[in-house]
């Protein structure tokens, strides 16, 4: 399945992302987001940001280096807004929370892992439940799988997240779907919204 295009100018390109679909080119040349935009697009193009290759979502790619230096500089100083939807088999007992904890990478088993203060770096996302299986979350700090590992520790491990003990389902990747994206256009600082409803659930 090809990306799917939100919004395209000659300074950036938002995207819908498929799932088991990498943003940036690997070592080993597998398929990814950012060799797609050149192809279909023409010219370079910048991953500002990243996605797990296996969640699926809306993705901004900058078209040229000083778009890509206005939205990296947005990012971090938390401007934009990023909010995800996922799916667990366990029913969300809240209606509501803030998840916070520290976590560091272990680059050797490619996990995200729960760590003392000291030891770790602060990792915050405010929550409300759509459904009995389906939260949204908005992300306040971007850790390595923040999410998928804090989901996990307060027992809503994610559809399909064998990494964090998430039950086998019947699509592809994992149920994690990054549903809305907000930022100011690098041209004329207007505000941009763009959300997107994921089709495996």
């Amino acid at each position: 399945m090809d990306p799917k295009v939100l919004f395209l100018d000659d300074l950036i390109g938002v995207v819908v992302k498929p799932t088991m679909l990498m943003v940036e080119p690997d070592k080993l040349g597998n398929p990814n987001l950012q060799d797609w935009a050149e192809n279909e697009w023409g010219g370079k193009s910048w991953a500002v940001h990243r996605l797990d290759r296996p969640t699926s979502g809306i993705v901004v790619l900058a078209r040229k280096k000083k778009s890509c230096t206005h939205l990296m500089q947005q990012f971090e100083m938390r401007i934009v807004i990023k909010k995800y939807r996922f799916k667990t088999h366990v029913p969300l007992n809240e209606k509501s929370w803030n998840w916070e904890d520290y976590l560091k990478k272990d680059p050797i088993n490619f996990k995200s892992v729960i760590v003392s203060a000291n030891e770790g770096k602060r990792a915050f996302l405010s929550g409300k439940r759509i459904d009995e299986n389906i939260g949204e979350v908005e992300l306040k700090t971007g850790r390595y799988h923040q999410i998928r590992i804090q989901s996990s520790k307060r027992g809503y491990p994610i559809l399909g997240d064998a990494h964090y003990g998430g039950k086998k389902w019947e699509n592809n990747g994992i149920a994690l779907h990054a549903n809305f994206l907000s930022f100011r256009h690098p041209k004329n600082e207007e505000i941009m919204h763009f959300e997107n409803t994921s089709d495996r659930f």
